[in-house]
């Protein structure tokens, strides 16, 4: 995937704050031909009618911006897709954008036409009131749209918020809170590699890197049973499907972590339900765990038919055999996507 398609979204003038830019526009338009050496009567109408024109084109051109730098939602790729419905909802975002095309070419057709009744005005006070009244009619036409800007406006700055996700094999880590998961990702992906923190519906994706690979922690999001989820977090979830091609499912066998071993378990089960993909699971925090619990997870593992490997994230124990691992199923995975 390329960048964050929403990063390049512009900002959204109020109704009062975009005519006020096109009204100083037109003012400074109008300046410049009160300059102009042209009889006095000629003059006022072409000061008005360039007033009038001027106004339209910032007004229309403005919201016709706004239409041209949003991504048209269908044609994003399908993670972004479910993002939008997640975080707005598309039907919403699309109805708002109608609403600014609306706006836009009634904007620039009552330009035209007012211009036109300028031109054709017997004196400079009928050029001046017909000027007005057409200022009147655009500040009704972004009323009307005031509710569609305001939406437009939050979204924007939900979505543009959204993390950029490279095109590369991508390994999603899981596991209850405190199961070694963020020191997992850094240990992976190298101290000297940035890890990124975005917002992602109430609680954040972290994103690094291991050489061509993507691996993410979603902190918040896969590590609590799915039935206390709200329906925007389970959506969420699901739209992690999109990216992954390999869940690392990470399981404190030591219990450190304040979850029993079968809470763990009954979690990875949830997800495996819900996932579609291929799970590997790390045993984490064999260092501290006791025999006893360690062949307790890798019997509950062995009737799942998961593979699995035993490592201590914090000693850095097995890890160059978890990264081969990782990535040669991730790669795979990646390429039977790509066939």
């Amino acid at each position: 995937m390329k960048e964050n398609p929403f990063k390049k979204m512009p900002t959204i003038l109020m109704p009062n704050e975009l005519m006020e830019k096109a009204l100083r526009r037109g003012e400074k338009v109008a300046e410049e031909f009160r300059k102009k050496e042209v009889p006095r009567y000629l003059k006022a109408k072409i000061v008005e009618e360039n007033k009038v024109r001027t106004i339209a084109s910032v007004i229309s051109d403005n919201l016709q911006k706004y239409i041209d730098k949003t991504p048209p939602v269908r044609k994003l790729p399908k993670f972004y897709q479910e993002m939008v419905e997640v975080l707005v909802g598309i039907d919403e975002f699309k109805k708002c954008m109608g609403a600014f095309k609306w706006a836009s070419d009634l904007v620039r057709k009552l330009g035209n036409e007012y211009a036109k009744k300028i031109r054709k005005a017997k004196t400079p006070q009928e050029a001046a009131k017909l000027r007005k009244e057409f200022v009147g009619r655009v500040k009704s036409i972004l009323k009307q749209i005031h509710p569609e800007m305001a939406f437009i406006a939050v979204a924007r700055e939900k979505l543009k918020e959204l993390p950029t996700f490279k095109e590369l094999p991508t390994i999603v880590i899981a596991g209850y809170p405190n199961v070694g998961k963020s020191t997992l990702l850094k240990k992976l992906t190298g101290a000297d590699v940035e890890i990124n923190s975005y917002p992602f519906t109430t609680k954040g994706i972290n994103v690094g890197y291991l050489e061509e690979f993507q691996i993410i922690d979603t902190p918040g999001l896969l590590d609590r049973p799915l039935h206390e989820r709200n329906d925007i977090e389970l959506q969420a979830i699901l739209a992690l499907n999109y990216l992954a091609n390999l869940i690392l499912f990470i399981i404190d066998a030591s219990e450190y972590c304040g979850f029993p071993i079968e809470s763990q378990i009954k979690l990875l089960d949830e997800i495996r339900e819900l996932f579609k993909i291929p799970i590997f699971v790390a045993i984490n925090k064999v260092d501290l765990a006791d025999e006893e619990a360690i062949k307790k997870v890798e019997e509950e593992l062995r009737k799942r038919n998961l593979d699995y490997i035993k490592i201590s994230a914090d000693k850095e124990l097995n890890l160059e055999e978890l990264k081969k691992e990782i990535k040669r199923r991730a790669f795979e995975e990646f390429k039977k996507a790509h066939m």
